[in-house]
């Protein structure tokens, strides 16, 4: 695997894939057997929902619940967890070896940038078209398995339109990060682009003309044409896929304009920008002087930029939320009075026509958990990356034990989701307010220490597993995919009663079980997930103190 870049390439990302992919199957598998335990239910379940909830999923109602529960895989997970794969490959194929120091070594190679960039850019490629490809592969099986059949369903349009939207994302990141250099920038932009793309694509449509505004969006093309009912819709796929092109030769221009950095001499973008003297006072005033006074404080300032970044993205989603609600809150009621039981327990009965249950549904069922979890696992990687980086001889360098070192870089894993999680009460508290929406503000402030509480447990996860592997990559990709697990588990399992209570293992289930913006705290799942996090970060610290360092 190390004869050539590509193989190379292959070889250092297949496990993320692996994970992602068998993560995605898990839950597929849960969710059809879920629906299909329900026997004669099942199809009752069907039956009662609405057309316009069959359209909006891209199913027709002869594909049954294997073809609702499809509906979710390729219309939310699936795309979320190829498309990440893709981003965060493309934005390391070339920035990221400038930033690790090893671009001098691949440079020396007799092999031109372009080659380079190709090899990278094929790679990223075949790991989201294999990915893609064995993952509608694994929702056939998880049917089969559970003796439901595929009819009415194409798994191959599905796919199709899956694979141009996830290589889309995939080279903008590319682009962004031949151009600047800088992996952090374009994968941070990028995910920012696929958040926001996913929400006006869900979004926009309740407006009055908002339909035609949707498709501007790409994430609208995974369900906008309704490729599982319809087929293929070649239109907006070469559109994408032209784009894929146009993209990859902005990046060829970008790499071969600049000169390629070989890690440590490399100026941070914030550092830079602090030197602007157009945006360096506001900059300045949004991230603050980095701290070297001690490794504890160091760790939290090196998150920084992510926890802040997205604590004020949900921030801002929040705020715009509760505008929206205060636009087209009478329409949502009669939407969801609409809707029969069976639909509604898929969303923990949360009853979208109030302003609780709009904020959970819009804010603290999917974006505020991926914010938390996205900025505390780079928390608790961050120690395994300092082998990655090979800076770990510095640090331990100092005067403190091995495991004095481990402990103080697990303070980020605390702090960081209690930042977001003050960014996301602050967001709800200033919707509320220029809303008028009369939400309690101790279920404000409870929904914050919420989602730090699920931001403590993935961060810990994240912290153990990098601190007994000395490997960043899995502990990154190892904790994404037991979190597409976790959800999954949590969404798909209680709609059957005879699974309902196996959602208890799921630690979204602990964070999600009742509305805390109507129940408050849920003091027992906060409290089993504080004490997890903390047990992990305990276990992290004695095998990092026990292992040989890479």
């Amino acid at each position: 695997m190390l004869r050539s870049v590509y193989l190379k390439t292959l070889r250092d990302r297949w496990l993320g894939a692996a994970i992602g992919v068998v993560a995605l199957f898990l839950v597929a598998w849960m969710g059809i057997a879920a629906f299909a335990g329900m026997g004669d239910d099942a199809e009752d379940f069907i039956a009662a929902m609405p057309e316009a909830y069959l359209s909006i999923v891209g199913i027709s109602a002869e594909g049954g619940v294997v073809g609702m529960m499809l509906g979710n895989m390729f219309n939310f997970m699936g795309p979320f967890v190829i498309a990440g794969i893709g981003v965060s490959m493309a934005a390391a194929a070339i920035a990221g070896e400038e930033a690790e120091g090893t671009m001098n070594v691949l440079g020396s190679l007799p092999r031109s940038r372009t080659r380079l960039l190709t090899s990278k850019g094929l790679a990223a490629v075949t790991v989201v078209v294999g990915a893609a490809v064995l993952a509608s592969l694994s929702y056939g099986l998880a049917a089969v398995i559970s003796g439901e059949t595929l009819a009415g369903i194409n798994l191959t349009a599905a796919t199709v339109h899956l694979v141009a939207v996830a290589l889309f994302y995939a080279a903008v990141a590319l682009a962004l990060a031949a151009w600047t250099g800088l992996r952090a920038l374009a994968s941070s932009v990028t995910v920012g682009l696929i958040v926001l793309s996913f929400l006006a694509s869900g979004m926009l449509p309740l407006l009055d003309g908002g339909e035609a505004w949707a498709k501007a969006s790409p994430w609208y093309w995974l369900n906008g044409p309704q490729p599982m009912l319809n087929g293929v819709d070649w239109a907006p796929v070469v559109v994408l896929l032209g784009a894929v092109v146009a993209l990859a030769l902005v990046a060829w221009w970008g790499l071969n304009r600049r000169d390629l950095g070989a890690g440590g001499a490399r100026t941070p973008l914030l550092d830079r920008l602090r030197t602007d003297p157009r945006v360096g006072k506001a900059v300045s005033m949004l991230v603050g002087s980095g701290s070297t006074r001690g490794i504890a404080t160091k760790a939290v300032t090196d998150a920084r930029p992510l926890m802040l970044i997205g604590g004020a993205f949900v921030a801002f989603q929040a705020v715009v939320v509760g505008v929206l609600f205060t636009a087209i809150g009478g329409d949502i009621g009669s939407l969801v009075d609409s809707m029969p039981d069976a639909i509604l327990a898929m969303i923990g009965f949360v009853d979208m026509s109030t302003p609780e249950g709009f904020y959970s549904g819009e804010v603290l069922s999917i974006v505020a958990p991926l914010v938390v979890i996205a900025a505390a696992v780079s928390a608790g990687a961050a120690l395994a990356g300092e082998e990655r980086r090979r800076s770990v001889a510095v640090l331990l360098a100092l005067p403190v034990s091995r495991t004095s070192v481990a402990a103080r870089k697990g303070v980020a894993v605390a702090v960081v989701p209690v930042v977001v999680g003050l960014c996301v009460a602050a967001g709800f508290a200033i919707g509320n307010a220029v809303g008028g929406l009369g939400m309690a503000w101790s279920g404000i402030a409870a929904s914050g220490l919420m989602v730090a509480g699920l931001g403590w447990f993935f961060g810990a996860l994240a912290f153990a597993i990098g601190a007994a592997t000395g490997r960043a990559q899995w502990a990154t990709a190892g904790t994404a995919g037991l979190a597409v697990l976790a959800w999954g588990v949590n969404a798909f399992l209680p709609v059957n009663p005879d699974y309902a209570e196996w959602a208890r293992l799921s630690p979204v289930h602990w964070y999600a079980s009742e509305n805390p913006l109507e129940a408050g705290v849920l003091w027992g799942g906060l409290g089993l997930l504080a004490a997890l996090a903390a047990v992990l970060v305990a276990a992290g610290v004695v095998a990092y103190g026990r292992r040989d360092l890479r």
